[in-house]
């Protein structure tokens, strides 16, 4: 079940999005965090005020709102229209293979301004966890921090 999730947000074959990406891959500098080193079990409820704010949000809604539409508010109007976790109808069917009651810890490192790599670890209610892995690139929107692009990374 956990890998239906994973690759809901692998984006699949899907081309990513390069207007996101292009300028932020000019920046040689690493925007400052305030994401405390290692993992994070706290299950964060996250912000818009950064990018590590608005990933912890977007897991937030995933796992424990369990919403699609609240994960799909935080996605990017710039995002690839191709791109799975920009549906709403496919957030739903993601977090319906995810049991009710899983946990998780995020470790969020950035790369350079706007992306990160989010190590996420899964635990569900009867199980051992399982650990994911993802370059995650955000956005600035209207003042606010929004997903552009997942990727597995």
């Amino acid at each position: 079940m956990a890998v239906a999730a994973a690759a809901l947000f692998s984006g699949g074959d899907s081309e990513p999005d390069t207007t996101a990406t292009d300028t932020i891959a000019t920046s040689s500098s690493v925007a400052p965090t305030t994401v405390a080193a290692g993992p994070d079990c706290s299950m964060p409820a996250g912000d818009q005020d950064s990018g590590p704010g608005v990933i912890a949000a977007f897991e937030h809604a995933y796992y424990v709102q369990r919403s699609g539409a609240a994960a799909h508010a935080l996605v990017s109007p710039n995002a690839p229209a191709s791109a799975p976790f920009n549906v709403e109808a496919n957030l739903d069917a993601g977090i319906a293979t995810v049991p009710a009651g899983t946990t998780y810890c995020l470790d969020i490192d950035p790369l350079r301004t706007g992306s990160y790599t989010l190590t996420l670890t899964e635990s569900g209610p009867n199980g051992p966890g399982t650990q994911y892995r993802q370059r995650i690139t955000t956005d600035q929107v209207d003042g606010r921090y929004v997903i552009a692009a997942i990727e597995q990374a």
